[in-house]
């Protein structure tokens, strides 16, 4: 009988273990067998309550996980498939999503992606036309019995719910205020989305993990949180350390860390797995509803071990609490240090930076936006007035090319039709973020700057310092920014904005509106 992963991992009583599967790019590889009888040996033991399969890792091509999904179902043990933004649009995530109901494969983890990498004869092209936002949204739709567009084939036909149950992921590990608090924002996004649960990024750093957990109990965030632990060699921590891996970082102290350890260890590998089942005993104890293992050696007897000596090692895992210590040097923390034990006291102590200036174009723009784009106010109702005479005229053309004039000097506008520069601060995330996210960042960013494009300081880093100059930045965790209509691209926004026609259309979803 297969083992229901949703009511372990709703269960308090359960400290749910999952473990990640990576497949290779062919089913005919011995991988691929060595990981059918990995799920073999797990199903047999039983204390793996579900099984993950990463979709694209690292941007690169690789087997679907569905193929791999279908294969663990079969065996009695629920797999758990990665679900990514990056190489679909909405149309082709959609199919996706009424496939995996048909197969069965409803538990789903929804991320945004890593940027496309190498594949056939070139870069492959990124899509990103959803964040993860949105394809929770979409997700929750379809859980409710999705209706629709009356536009549609079938229009207006309300179809069947779908019983997916999601999670999201959000990472605590970043050093700057202005590039952790976004990432705590987008989260609440997430949970009204309707995340059923939450896996935490890669880190390893037990102050941060706790962080993380008091914000969640602190913000009423009521869903389980798993964190996240990364079986870690030698290799994998010069990996990491280099910033190969966008959003997973070693400090140079932690990695000689490591590397003393293996040096004191004949099996470097068991060191690893020693360490990696400390972090589980640590993140059991803080009060972590569960622990997502990566990394390591396709083989379950190692899995076996750790988990063994993570049983060991609980009963005293604030003993460990010394060797998870890896931020860099002025990481910034939401919480007092607690003195006893280095995690936090559970008061919030939140050392915010000054607030910056506001840069003058951007108090132009604002004043700007309240005189003509703010309704009810100023100029709005004139010239919304003057939209509809200029709409479908012999001048619509002559003014959507001064528009863009305007806005390709000012903003770096891309001509999308469907502006979001108003709820972003007065920066363009066309052009401003390599992924176009419009409801929070991605996890990928390093010291402030972009995964994409190192030169450039993260869209959602800059929209932050901007709201807080003007005692705003709560809004980066209030409502949803629908999708881009890629139906107006090349219109005019302006138009688009006043007749109705760009995403503001779109009602408010009932699990984002504040209650009155």
């Amino acid at each position: 009988m297969v083992c229901s992963f949703r009511k372990c991992l709703e269960n308090p009583d359960l400290f749910t273990i999952t473990y990640e599967l990576v497949p290779g790019r062919s089913t005919r590889l011995r991988q691929f067998q060595k990981i059918i009888k990995f799920a073999e040996e797990a199903t047999k033991d039983g204390r793996l309550h579900g099984l993950t399969i990463t979709e694209n890792a690292g941007g690169h091509p690789a087997l679907s996980p569905a193929v791999l999904g279908r294969e663990i179902l079969k065996l009695g043990l629920e797999p758990v498939l990665h679900f990514t933004c990056k190489d679909k649009n909405r149309n082709q995530i959609e199919s996706t999503l009424f496939a995996r109901d048909r197969e069965g494969l409803h538990n789903l983890l929804v991320m945004t992606g890593d940027f496309p990498l190498y594949g056939f004869m070139g870069r492959a092209k990124p899509v990103f036309d959803l964040d993860a936002v949105h394809l929770l949204q979409l997700i929750t739709e379809m859980e409710k019995g999705i209706e629709l567009p009356p536009e549609a084939p079938g229009g207006g036909v309300k179809l069947p719910p779908m019983p997916f149950f999601k999670g999201c992921v959000v990472t605590p590990f970043k050093k700057f205020e202005a590039e952790l608090m976004p990432q705590y924002y987008k989260l609440h996004r997430k949970i009204k989305a309707g995340a059923h649960f939450v896996i935490t990024q890669v880190g390893f750093d037990a102050r941060k993990f706790h962080e993380l957990l008091l914000y969640m109990r602190e913000e009423k965030l009521n869903v389980p949180l798993i964190g996240s632990v990364f079986i870690t060699d030698v290799r994998m921590a010069r990996i990491f350390h280099k910033g190969i891996i966008p959003g997973i970082e070693i400090t140079a102290e932690y990695l000689a860390q490591i590397e003393e350890e293996a040096r004191q260890e004949k099996d470097t590998y068991r060191a690893a797995l020693i360490r990696a089942a400390k972090l589980v005993a640590i993140l059991r104890g803080m009060g972590y509803d569960g622990v997502h293992i990566s990394g390591g050696k396709v083989r379950y007897e190692d899995i076996a071990f750790l988990l063994d000596k993570a049983e060991e090692f609980y009963p005293r895992w604030k003993d460990f609490l010394p060797e998870f210590r890896n931020a860099p040097e002025g990481t910034f923390y939401l919480y007092s240090k607690d003195p006893e034990t280095g995690l936090n006291l559970p008061e919030r102590y939140e050392k915010l930076s000054p607030a910056q200036k506001k840069p003058l174009m951007f108090t132009l723009n604002l004043w700007v936006h309240d005189l003509f784009f703010e309704p009810g106010k100023g100029f709005y109702n004139f010239a919304v007035k003057y939209a509809q005479k200029i709409d479908g005229s012999s001048f619509e053309p002559w003014f959507t090319k001064f528009e863009y004039a305007v806005k390709g000097l000012l903003f770096d506008c891309q001509r999308c039709g469907d502006c979001t520069l108003g709820e972003m601060a007065y920066l363009c995330p066309q052009s401003g973020c390599a992924k176009n996210l419009l409801n929070g960042p991605c996890g990928g960013s390093k010291d402030g700057y972009c995964e994409v494009d190192s030169s450039k300081k993260c869209h959602y880093v800059k929209v932050y310092e901007r709201l807080k100059a003007i005692g705003k930045r709560h809004l980066l965790k209030e409502g949803f920014i629908p999708p881009r209509d890629w139906g107006l691209s090349g219109r005019s926004s302006w138009l688009n904005f006043y007749l109705g026609r760009d995403h503001h259309r779109h009602p408010v979803p009932k699990n984002f509106q504040e209650p009155k």
